[in-house]
């Protein structure tokens, strides 16, 4: 088993003061494209960014989106993370993956006292300082029971995505035996939780989002423990003072994240054209795949899917932008809209990529060929919970009928 353990901070992370601009981290992030992709088979043997990885990309600046703003964290446009994410994507689908599932739980750290969460934040560490699971329901969560000066946490919460990497996490629990309505979070060392290694899937396998699980019962002191209540009343004080988060929750850290499924589908691409006028079509009269016709259409048919995903992608960006500017939270209506759009990108990109890993030969499914990894990445993050597509255009078509969804945020 890994010991975790606190690490030198990287050099390269800015201070509160001197936040680098989006584009630098974009540039640095393309200039690790090769590092990545080269790492790609060895972070999924490790079921984990391997720690070097993990190196560089820290004195890169790239945890800086996962760190709040208040904390010397980037405060980057919807925008500006999508494209670092895309960024990531193209390198390494999992890596992205990684860090935009880390800095979503960061909502949290605004539900605390400053003088608990600071710490955390301002440690001496590499890496994403925190992870968020659970809440979505019982099952994915833990339970709670209030005693004197805090509560006994107990459970074992799966597909702790960055857990492996970080120092603390947000863990949801469920503090009331029959209502569902009431799920609170506790923030908590890894150090006091068991690590279970148990991570491995057909895809997505380097994000290291294994099951994190209290050995029996673990005391929360009471300034550990919030709800989202708490969250909600402190967001709007903050807010009102300028201080607050970048609007949209949720539905903004889902579209972010969809430049991930666009970045490793344009490596597919890439990777597609790059073959194509060196191999031939056992069992046919082309010499070289790129004379044939049906080759034309693939990558017609794919690049298509791309570009459409990518234009939807763009509007949900554009439209989550506009409600900062406008100094507003979406509406229900468009909250649906977006988690469509996001399961839209996905599915339409892990199709599209499936569509050029078939059209790549039986070479293709060799583990040293990357096409195949990237085809199982792309499709893994697709069968997300909070991207099924049919599920979601079920939910657009109810509010296009006028019907109640049945859906809450």
């Amino acid at each position: 088993m890994q010991q975790e353990v606190m690490r030198p901070m990287a050099t390269g992370i800015k201070t509160h003061t001197d936040r680098p601009q989006a584009q630098e981290i974009i540039d640095r992030v393309r200039e690790m494209r090769s590092w990545l992709r080269e790492h790609q088979p060895v972070a999924e043997q490790q079921r984990r960014i391997p720690e070097e990885s993990i190196g560089r990309l820290d004195a890169a600046g790239v945890f800086g989106l996962t760190t709040p703003k208040r904390f010397g964290g980037a405060d980057f446009t919807t925008r500006e993370l999508h494209d670092i994410y895309r960024e990531l994507g193209a390198g390494c689908g999992a890596t992205a993956w990684m860090v935009w599932a880390a800095a979503g739980g960061n909502l949290w750290s605004f539900s605390f006292p400053e003088d608990v969460v600071a710490p955390v934040y301002e440690s001496h560490w590499v890496g994403n300082r925190t992870f968020a699971v659970g809440g979505t329901s019982r099952r994915m969560s833990g339970t709670a029971r209030q005693v004197d000066g805090g509560w006994m946490i107990k459970g074992a919460w799966p597909f702790a995505t960055g857990s492996v990497h970080a120092s603390h996490g947000f863990l949801s629990v469920f503090y009331d035996e029959t209502d569902d309505t009431k799920v609170g979070m506790a923030l908590v060392p890894k150090a006091s939780l068991v690590a279970g290694h148990d991570w491995d899937p057909m895809g997505m396998a380097a994000t290291g989002s294994q099951t994190i699980s209290t050995d029996g019962e673990l005391f929360v002191p009471d300034e550990r423990f919030s709800t989202p209540e708490r969250l909600a009343s402190r967001v709007a004080e903050l807010t009102g003072q300028g201080l607050g988060p970048r609007r949209g929750g949720l539905a903004r850290s889902l579209v972010t994240g969809t430049g991930t499924a666009l970045g490793m589908a344009d490596h597919a691409m890439e990777l597609f054209l790059g073959t194509v006028g060196k191999r031939s079509i056992p069992y046919s009269p082309y010499t070289r795949q790129a004379d044939a016709p049906i080759t034309h259409l693939t990558a017609g048919r794919a690049h298509s899917q791309i570009r459409a995903a990518g234009l939807v992608a763009d509007a949900a960006v554009t439209e989550l932008d506009r409600c900062e500017l406008e100094g507003r939270e979406p509406s229900d209506r468009e909250v649906v809209q977006f988690h469509t759009d996001v399961a839209y990108v996905w599915d339409a990109c892990s199709s599209a990529v499936e569509t050029l890993f078939r059209a790549s030969g039986a070479s293709a499914i060799v583990k040293r060929q990357p096409l195949q990894l990237i085809a199982r990445n792309c499709r893994a993050g697709s069968l997300h919970a909070a991207h099924g597509i049919d599920t979601w255009l079920e939910n657009i078509g109810r509010a296009l009928c006028g019907i109640e969804s049945g859906w809450h945020r």
